[in-house]
């Protein structure tokens, strides 16, 4: 059962104490991500995540990543398109020295304009290697696309244009907007005492101010749009998107959880099964879910040779329409759910999934549900809900398609 404390200043604290482990997980969790950004800063967010390795008024670059490395922990970082995250992973006796090295890192970074500039090529050379990956390629020119127009549909990394030319005093400006106390959770999970840590961390975080924040998201339109990009690759990489739902209706969370689970999300789902496993036709092929806070996307991803790509995309069509015509049935819906149940359950066993769904949650939908609620959501997806479910997600109006391969522009699918 997980613990809940606001500061003064508005930090969130929330912490999980599982005694018998010998671990924390530790994370410092912003609402800072592309969706907050313009055409004129786009992928300042992931900057600063990059920016506050860089070194700090007390510690180098080298020292921060050795302070941690030499306990035998981890340190790291991800941005996503609604938040930032900084976290560590550490033997209990040694959570105090990864609180001083994340508080250092989150209010007394230097931003250093040599620093700055360095890591400017760094993050070209991601960008890179990301345009490399003909899977991530193909789902960010898809996003790009059905997202016209608006942030969501921005890169994470910014692009070269932008990176080029940040400056310092826009970088803080930023930075000094959302890396506030009142837009930030700490999640903790592991062995610690909640009422201890809560005041170590206050003690560190005691300096940083509160300030007024207003941060108004809008719903984007969701584009149909057929993309192709030329790359040499072996494989031709197909990304389709639905247009699906936000996260904040938990009956529908759940219940597209399920559906999912049969479509596309498993090594028994029907895209896996009739594709991969009868048809021999890709050896990689899966859907999944990605729910924001104001919309959402059912993805389809595949990889097959080029003269094999109009015969799985035309199946994956044809799942999409039987699944919309036919639904699923009753005993899908059931062993959806007691897979969806099994995999939450052992997920539960690492300590850093914990602190990562604790720490989203509560920043996210300022809630966060206990295992039990978990598990009575999966249970309460009942054959009603399915339907109606898949009558809102799986529309083929509101379809969008990206191809990367060789020669892709003389594909007709």
């Amino acid at each position: 059962m997980y613990k809940c404390q606001t500061l003064k200043n508005g930090l969130t604290i929330i912490g999980e104490e599982i005694p018998y482990l010998k671990s924390i997980s530790l994370g410092i969790w912003i609402k800072a991500g592309s969706v907050m950004e313009t055409e004129e800063n786009s992928g300042v967010s992931h900057f600063i995540e990059h920016m506050l390795f860089k070194g700090t008024k007390n510690r180098s670059a080298k020292d921060l990543a050795r302070e941690i490395d030499n306990l035998g922990g981890v340190i790291n970082a991800f941005t996503s398109k609604e938040c930032t995250c900084f976290y560590v992973k550490l033997l209990d006796e040694h959570i105090n020295i990864g609180i001083d090295v994340l508080s250092d890192m989150i209010l007394n970074s230097s931003f250093d304009e040599k620093d700055i500039e360095k890591e400017k090529f760094v993050i070209l050379e991601e960008l890179k290697m990301y345009e490399d990956s003909p899977e991530d390629l193909a789902y960010d020119l898809l996003l790009e696309n059905i997202y016209k127009n608006h942030n969501l549909g921005m890169n994470i990394l910014g692009d070269r244009k932008t990176l080029k030319n940040f400056k310092r005093e826009n970088i803080l400006d930023y930075y000094n907007k959302y890396y506030i106390p009142n837009n930030s959770v700490i999640s903790v999970c592991g062995n610690f005492k909640f009422e201890e840590i809560v005041e170590r961390i206050q003690e560190k975080f005691k300096a940083w101010e509160k300030k007024e924040i207003h941060t108004q998201l809008t719903k984007p339109n969701f584009n149909p749009c057929f993309i192709k990009k030329n790359k040499d690759t072996e494989q031709v990489n197909l990304a389709i998107n639905l247009e699906a739902i936000p996260m904040t209706n938990d009956r529908e969370v759940y219940a597209l959880a399920v559906v999912n689970n049969v479509f596309g999300g498993s090594i028994s789902s029907r895209l896996f099964q009739k594709i991969r496993e009868e048809k021999g036709l890709v050896y990689s092929i899966y859907s999944s879910q990605t729910l924001y806070e104001t919309c959402g996307e059912l993805g389809i991803f595949a990889s097959t040779s080029t003269e094999n790509i109009k015969k799985v995309y035309d199946m994956i069509l044809e799942e999409i329409k039987l699944i919309r015509e036919n639904y699923i049935s009753p005993q899908e819906i059931s062993e959806s759910k007691e897979q969806l149940k099994g995999s939450y359950m052992l997920d539960l066993e690492s300590t850093s999934s914990r602190m990562m769904s604790n720490g989203k949650s509560l920043l996210m939908r300022n809630k966060v549900d206990d295992e039990q609620d978990i598990i009575d959501y999966i249970n309460r997806v009942e054959y009603e809900d399915v339907v109606r479910i898949i009558e809102k997600v799986f529309n083929l109006d509101k379809l969008g398609v990206c191809i990367v391969g060789k020669d892709v522009e003389y594909i007709n699918l």
